[in-house]
């Protein structure tokens, strides 16, 4: 009995290592397509090793070969040596650190950003002290910041701060930066003293955007037909939102001299950081905020979470005033109308099961490319009637674009909506 039972160990640790080696074949032949010339044979490999259950060695394997050269790819993205990291981060072992940080230097360009990717998304105080050692070597030559999942996942201040800030050196992450750290302020996981020697940089380059939107010239009188003034404006808000956790005088100054600026989206990220400087906004900036449905609910929900409600305009604290904005807010994405409308009108609200979906009419005379659209169709909602007034909507704000006219407004209702839950249904079921 005894002897079959050492017989049978002995048997399946002949297996163990028999899969061993030939596992270890497979990704050698895999390695061997790799270098093919063929990119279909290349993406076959890499699909393969996607689909892999890779043991530690294995993975450290992988990054090894990162490090060689292999036949150009028709896009970036396809970049083999990139994927061959994006494969190993997409199932991670803290041996990687190590072993990324030590091949660091013969990748390639597109490889070491997916190296910094993975090391910004790690969720382990060692990878973020590699990200930042790695990020010191080639900082000046980035277009754009690798910064993984700091936005969505902030954490570990004390490794990050103020470290960082100094990479701001390079104007074009420089915006990317200060973002992470206004994420970090909104979480309440820095403060001040966090910025170290940096702090009169950041308050320099506040000062100076500022200066670019209060002097800033519009070729045509309006915003949505300037890309780059759209441009300046979108990096403008991180600077003027950060300025509510910097203390500083001249902060203080610059912010009530944006209160003249006529983008009421700029006004309100500097109205909301005075209230942060304990500076009360005039009570007419305050009403071209809240009455602007760009930028009404997003104010609202700030002053909210500041604790300073009191001061929202109770004309536009209810459900109508925060679908209308919650609906333009969708509207203006660059991919939907990109511009906010000339005129919006509420038409039909629509009830269902405790939930409120508004059916609204909007329209932009103003923009050559919509003139002939005329009045469209859109939905806001659904919206929880147990919670109102709120700006939650629950995820089917949708426009088809389609004329007004096309439709009756219960077909307009039922077509939209319905598009929003097959989407939401093919996000659950991927």
């Amino acid at each position: 009995m005894a002897a079959e039972v050492v017989s049978k160990a002995v048997g399946e640790m002949d297996m163990g290592l028999m899969n061993l080696f030939r596992r270890k074949d497979e990704i050698d032949e895999l390695f061997e397509k790799l270098n093919s010339l063929s990119e279909e044979i290349r993406e076959d490999a890499l699909t393969k090793l996607e689909n892999m259950q890779l043991s530690v060695e294995q993975g450290l394997k992988v990054l090894e070969m990162a490090k060689k050269k292999f036949p150009p790819a028709t896009y970036e993205w396809q970049d083999v040596s990139s994927r061959l990291i994006d494969i190993c981060a997409d199932k991670p072992y803290d041996e990687y650190i190590d072993k990324v940080e030590g091949i660091y230097d013969e990748l390639n360009p597109n490889a070491k950003i997916s190296a910094l990717q993975f090391l910004a998304t790690y969720k382990n105080e060692q990878a973020l002290i590699a990200y930042l050692k790695l990020l010191r070597k080639d900082y000046l030559n980035l277009k754009s910041l690798p910064c993984g999942n700091l936005l969505e996942n902030p954490r570990f201040p004390q490794i990050l701060f103020p470290g960082i800030l100094k990479f701001a050196e390079n104007s074009n992450i420089e915006c990317q930066i200060y973002l992470i750290l206004l994420y970090y302020f909104n979480n309440d996981l820095v403060d001040e003293e966090s910025l170290g020697e940096y702090k009169s940089q950041i308050v320099r380059n506040i000062l100076k955007m500022v200066d670019k939107v209060a002097n800033y010239t519009f070729k045509n009188g309006s915003i949505w037909d300037d890309a780059k003034y759209l441009e300046l404006r979108k990096n403008a808000g991180i600077y003027f939102d950060l300025a509510g956790y910097i203390k500083a005088p001249e902060i203080t100054a610059a912010l009530k001299r944006l209160m003249n600026i006529k983008d009421i989206k700029l006004k309100m990220f500097a109205a909301i950081s005075l209230l942060r400087h304990e500076c009360e906004p005039a009570k007419e900036d305050i009403m071209d905020i809240a009455a602007n449905s760009e930028t009404r609910n997003w104010f609202y929900n700030a002053v909210v979470k500041m604790g300073r409600s009191e001061i929202y305009p109770e004309e536009y604290r209810n459900q109508k005033s925060f679908a209308e904005s919650n609906m333009v807010e969708w509207l203006v994405y660059p991919t939907e109308l990109g511009r906010m409308p000339d005129e919006i009108e509420l038409m039909n609200v629509f009830d269902i099961d405790e939930k409120e979906y508004y059916l609204f009419r909007f329209r932009c005379q103003s923009s050559e490319h919509w003139k002939e659209k005329g009045w469209m169709a859109g939905v806001a909602g659904p919206f929880d009637k147990r919670n109102s007034p709120t700006t939650l909507a629950e995820g089917h704000t949708f426009s088809h674009f389609e004329n007004w006219e096309s439709k009756q407004p219960r077909e307009h209702f039922e077509s939209i909506v319905g598009s929003g839950k097959e989407f939401w249904m093919g996000l659950v079921q991927e």
